[in-house]
Parts: structure tokens; sequence; C-alpha cells
């Protein structure tokens, strides 16, 4: 790949809690915006990437492919790209391997996460994350994970609580001139500090906002970029690494996996150090402590030292020698999850170009970090861009840019506006597998299994039938280990799984707990009990208490928690077993489901739908680019990328002047269930549009029906939904049976 790529065009929203506009919505105004701002139409675009989370923050499977117009990939070279927190710096990875490979000359990268609809809060997604067998159980969260790691960070390298709360400060003060920002506050380590304990050491303002935005980029050739005669950023280096989903099997203090992507990028850069070599660094900052661990692993230091140093000379802040999250990071300016990545390549370039506005550092830059992490511990995205030492641009909208200038309606709640609400009923029977089945089986006889890879002598918990780490290589030795060992790292938690808080006076305290006699980063995550919060330590021994045999169900909840062990002593003795037979133990199956319901916003276009709907009425929206009207009712023409105004572009229809496009018989629920009398959902068109309406028929029981039959929209006493919809046969039917 020797085509040099650069960014010449950001778009963005407001980061927001929670926005009146759907997805879609939200990423063809970043779309569009980008598009502007690099002098091109979406003609001019080869082929789009796009990155975004979890489809369980919005509940809409295949988030990808229900984004693709919104994202300006109609009927283009189109592909979605998925890591976790790590997604918006893939994304430019992405987008550059498309450009740089000579495939394409142009590429559009989106970012965009909607995450306010996921009730009854967007980190009750997160449960869906862990082991459903040996995680999901505990009810465990991902702030619970973060303050593992966090007093993991700050045992091994020496930070107080008082110090990562200045960095908290310094960011979130960084973003006070960054026109997108959701929460930029001018406030003090104090200020951090007494702000509400959720999981200790996490308090609230340790812990970036939840977030709904978008974020777009253009990428080009160089050639490209020299012909718009812009002031281009070029990708100098790009590296993106992914541990194992085994985050108790390794130590939380320090990210080899973003250490490794990192040198992926500087080989690529030719950057020898990172100290010397690099201006300034937007490490992902989703906690605070986060920006100090990130940066440990992009300066390629697993001592801490380097970081250390910077951050007691106060190198760090925005005047200081290696500026940190200049942007105001996701601390300051929020963390719609995947575009947070993508904000951070923007302010790059923003910086590298003279773009930043009042953010701009005042001093010469050649190049710049950026980096994400997700998933459970494993992921880390690593960019480097460079400028080319030219004079930066004087003259720019974004340096004047203001957070009224950008598009995105703010909301404070789905019952501002017209919503829909929904409670999928999601049930899962998960195999357990041979090796689990072994593994569950010993809890049920209480005991702790793991097996040997014998290829690297280390020990495995959970047990599983392959080393990850050896070429795959089978694994057939298991053994009961001891139920004792030592804490590396805990945390006390004041909230639930779903961030609600815990009945007054009630804590959970969750530790990963390395097991005596074996590799000592390998451990497993429970909880512990029969000890004041207080006397909990880093290293204490502690050994598993069962729950008696009889009630034992062969799950990681048989250990109700594991206490200290004081001055009694273990049993440290390991006895190779005979794993379980494949049998009906072997194929059985957990059962579970996901606890998440969803209040989800029309968006612009749909509000105009519905309240038009509630009253009998349907309306289109004109677009100029094509001189068509569109339904249902839209906020931007996929095929240009235009903005519109349902309101001020509505052009009404009759609503009695449909006819079916297509349709079809159901007999059976959204469950599976057989209805008591089956339904007709139809496809109705109009006459003189384009598009066209999905709804249910009223169909009486002497009536037939077919293609092209005239149908005319029955006014609902009721609007909660796309199940409302309804259409009736109108007099001048055409009759054929179905």
């Amino acid at each position: 790949m020797s085509n040099r790529v650069a960014v010449i065009g950001v778009g963005m929203t407001k980061f927001m809690r929670r926005a009146q506009e759907a997805p879609g919505e939200l990423a063809a105004q970043a779309v569009r915006m980008a598009l502007e701002d690099a002098g091109l139409d979406i003609d001019d675009i080869d082929a789009v990437t796009l990155g975004t989370a979890p489809d369980a923050f919005d509940g809409i499977h295949m988030k990808g492919e229900h984004l693709i117009a919104g994202a300006g990939g109609s009927n283009k070279p189109y592909m979605r790209h998925f890591i976790g927190g790590a997604t918006g710096v893939m994304s430019p990875i992405h987008g550059w391997m498309h450009v740089a490979s000579g495939k394409y000359n142009s590429c559009m990268v989106v970012a965009e996460e909607k995450m306010s609809p996921c009730t009854p809060h967007p980190a009750g997604a997160f449960l869906t994350i862990f082991d459903r067998v040996t995680e999901q159980p505990l009810e465990l969260t991902l702030i619970h994970i973060f303050a593992l790691e966090m007093a993991r960070f700050m045992h091994v390298y020496g930070y107080s609580e008082r110090d990562l709360a200045e960095v908290s400060a310094m960011i979130k003060r960084n973003a006070l001139h960054h026109p997108a920002a959701q929460i930029a506050m001018d406030l003090s380590a104090d200020d951090i500090l007494k702000s509400p304990l959720l999981s200790w050491p996490v308090k609230r303002l340790d812990i970036s906002p939840t977030s709904d935005a978008a974020v777009a980029i253009v990428m080009v050739n160089e050639r490209m970029a020299r012909a718009l005669k812009k002031a281009p950023v070029f990708i100098e280096g790009v590296g993106f690494r992914l541990e194992t989903a085994y985050w108790c099997a390794r130590d939380l203090c320090y990210p080899d996996y973003v250490a490794m992507a990192a040198k992926d990028a500087y080989r690529m850069a030719g950057i020898v150090d990172p100290v010397r070599d690099i201006d300034f660094f937007e490490p992902y900052d989703p906690f605070d402590y986060k920006a100090l661990h990130h940066l440990n692993a992009l300066l390629l230091d697993k001592t801490g030292r380097t970081v250390r140093n910077l951050f007691d000379s106060g190198s760090l802040s925005r005047e200081g020698s290696h500026p940190m999250c200049p942007s105001g990071g996701a601390l300051g300016v929020g963390n719609p999850i995947a575009a947070t990545g993508l904000m951070k390549i923007a302010e790059l370039y923003f910086q590298l170009s003279g773009q930043a506005g009042k953010r701009q550092l005042q001093r010469p830059l050649r190049r710049g970090v950026a980096q994400a992490w997700g998933d459970l511990m494993q992921a880390g995205t690593v960019v480097v861009m460079g400028a080319e030492g030219a004079p930066p641009v004087t003259s720019s909208r974004w340096n004047d840019m203001t957070r009224e200038d950008l598009p995105g309606t703010p909301i404070k709640s789905v019952d501002d506006v017209p919503g829909i609400s929904d409670a999928p009923d999601l049930r899962y029977a998960w195999d357990n597998g041979f090796a689990i089945s072994t593994y569950l089986d010993g809890l049920k006889k209480g005991k702790i299994r793991g097996s040997l890879d014998t290829r690297t002598n280390r020990m495995m918990v959970p047990a599983r039938p392959f080393s990850e780490i050896a070429d795959l290589a089978p694994v057939t030795n298991y053994f009961d280990l001891p139920d004792s060992g030592v804490v590396k790292t805990f945390t006390i938690s004041h909230v639930n799984w779903d961030s609600s808080p815990l009945p007054k006076g009630t804590v959970n305290i969750f530790a990963v707990i390395a097991l005596d006699g074996i590799n000592e980063d390998m451990g497993l995550v429970h909880k512990l009990g029969d000890i004041d919060p207080k006397d909990v330590k880093i290293g204490m021994r502690v050994k598993a208490v069962w729950k008696p045999q009889s009630k034992r169900t062969g799950g990681i909840l048989d250990i109700e928690y594991f206490a200290p062990l004081g001055r009694k002593k273990a049993n440290l003795g390991m006895t190779q077993i005979k794993p379980v037979e494949v049998d009906v133990l072997a194929m059985s199956q957990k059962q579970g489901k996901i606890p998440l319901s969803y209040r989800y916003t029309a968006g612009v276009g749909g509000g105009k739908f519905y309240s038009d709907l509630a009253k009998g009425k349907i309306s289109g929206t004109y677009a100029a680019a094509r001189d068509e009207v569109i339904i249902p009712p839209a906020m931007f023409d996929e095929e240009s990328l235009s903005i519109l105004d349902p309101e001020k572009d509505a052009r009404a229809i009759n609503p009695g002047s449909g006819f079916i496009r297509s349709f079809t018989v159901v007999y059976e629920d959204r469950q599976g269930r057989q209805l008591d009398k089956e339904k007709v959902v139809v496809q109705v068109e109009f006459p003189g549009v384009t598009g066209s309406i999905f709804g249910m028929l009223e169909v009486k029981n002497d009536e037939d029906f077919e293609e092209g039959s005239p149908v005319t929209l029955v006014k609902p006493k009721k609007v909660n939904g796309p199940d409302m919809v309804t259409f009736r046969l109108s007099s001048r039917q055409v009759v054929s049976s179905f």
C-alpha cells in the first residue's frame, strides 16, 4: 500500500446526552458537513466505511445496514467495522486501507452512536459483553471492570485519586472551546473528588458522559488532495491489535495491546522515539486514569516513569511540551463511543492544519497521535498523522465554529418529541461446550478447574479446550486447582449492572483473584465477603466460600464469595482429573435473557410522519436535488445527502390515493407464537411520489384484494409506533382473492 492518504474535510454534530435526530439523521448531518468542508459532492466519494458500536445500544440489529443511507453509502462500496470503543480510530484505518490500496481515490469515513435509547441506562448494554457462563451471573458492568483496572493502575504506578482528578479537571477544561462539547466545565480536582462515588475508586466525574453524536471525515489520495488545493493532513502510520476476551488472564495495569498497535504505527511512520517525535497526543479517555494508562503504552514505557515525569512537571497541559487531549477528550466533549475516536482524529486534523480555533496549540506542530481502546480490556487502535510544514490555514470556518453552528438537537426527554418504546424479549440457550462443561461440573462439586497448556506450561482458568497463544493447540489435561488465591485488584461498588444505585448501606466488592499455584496473571473475577470494605487490600489472601452441596447448580454462583484466608492454611495441591464425558451435561445449555428495553425518538422525519398520522394525514418531503417528493418524510435525501426540512419542504399527499405494491399474511407474532387471527402487512405506494409506507391492512371477512388494490389510510385512535399504521381497502378496489 504505497498511496499516501490525506484527510481533507471534517463534519460533526453536537455531542448530546439525548438527540432528537434518529441515528441515520445524525450521520447524514455529519456527512453533509464533511462534504462541504472538503468541497465535494457525494458523487465524488468512491466508497464509504462506517463505525458504530454494539447494536445493543439502540436495539437495531445490523445497525450498519440501517445507517447506510445516512452515511452516504447508498449504492456504493460500503462496509461497517466495530471493535467497541476502539472503533472510532479503527474507522480512519479502515478508510486508509481503501484509499492506500489504490482501489479507491476517496472514502467517506463515518462514525455514529446513539446511546440514549437504551434503558434504564446505556451502561446496561455492556452486560452483554461478558462471558455468559463465568461472568454475566455476577451482574458486572463496564464501570466495575474500569474500577478494577483503575485500582490496579493506581497500585502499580503510585497515582492517587487526587492525581487522577487533576487529569479529569484538565481535560474537561480543554473542552471549553470545543464547539461540539457536551459537558465542558471549568472544574477543580476537589470538584471531581466530591462527585458521587459509584464504584471505588471511580466517581461520577472520573467518567465521560454517555452521548449521541456523529462524526465524518473525507479521506483521499495525494493526487486528489493536491488537485483540490486543500491543506492536507496525511496518515503517516496505523496500527491495531486485539488481545483475547480473557481479561482476567493479564495484568490490567498496562495495555500491551495498545503498545503493540503503537509500535506498528510508529514503525510505519518512521518514529523512533515517541517522546521526541510526537508533538501532541489524543489518547482515549473514557475514564480519567485511562488517559495516563494509554499514554504509558503510546510512549512504549511499561515502567510508567516517562508519563509520571510528564504529569508531575505539568507537561501534559495544553501549554506543556506534550499536550494530552487538547480537544477536551471524551471526558469533556463527550463519549458517543465510536464517534469519540473519530472526533480525536478530527482534532489531529484541526491542530495540524491550524483550524483548531481557540484550542490551537501555540507552537509549530509536525505530528500527532490518536488512540482508542475497546471491548474487554483488549482492543487498541492507533493512528499517527502529520502535517507537511506548510503555513497553517488562516481562514477556516472551524476556527470560528460555535456549538450553535453545529447540527444536532438536544432534548431532555423522549417525552418531549414523538417517540416509540420497545422491550424485545430476547432469550437465549447457550451451549456449554466441552471444556466449560468440565469447569461447571467442578463448581458443582466444590472445585475450581483449569486446563494445562503443555506447550507454554500455562494453566488456564476457566478451563478451555485450546491454547489461544500456542497455535490454537488442543488442550487435553484438566486439573482440580486450589480454591484460594491473592487479590490482584478490587472495587467497592455502590451501583448495579444498569448503573442504578444499590440500596443504601449496601455494597458489592468485586475482585480479580490470582489463584494459588498457577501463573500470577491467571485468575478469575468474583465477589468478596465476610470483610469490612475498608479492610480490603490488594495482595490479601482469600479462599472460596461455597454454597452447601445440595444448593449447587453447576454455575459460577456456586461460589458465594471469596473470604479472607487469614492465618488458615490453604490446600495448594493440584489433582489431574478426567474431563467430563460428552453426554447430556456437555450438551446442556445455559438459559439467559438480555434485560434491556428501549425508548426511541422518532427523529425529525419520523416526528413529522407520526404527527401527520395522528391527524389521519400523510405528507412527503420535497427533495430539490432530484425534483421528487419522498415518503415517508425525511430529514435528508439519501441520493444527494442534501439536508431537508420535513416541515418547510412538506408536500401533502392524499391519504386515500394509495395502492398495494406488495403484501404478506402473518400467522405468528414476533416470538413465533401462533396468532389467534392472521394479519396482513402491506407495502403501500402513492402516485407521483418516491418511496412507500408499510402498515397493517384491515380486512373484512368478505373482502378480497391483490397487488394494485387501492387503499386509504385509517386515522388511528392512538399513535405509539409503526404498528398503528393501518390501511383499509377503498370502495374502488379491484377484486382478487389471495
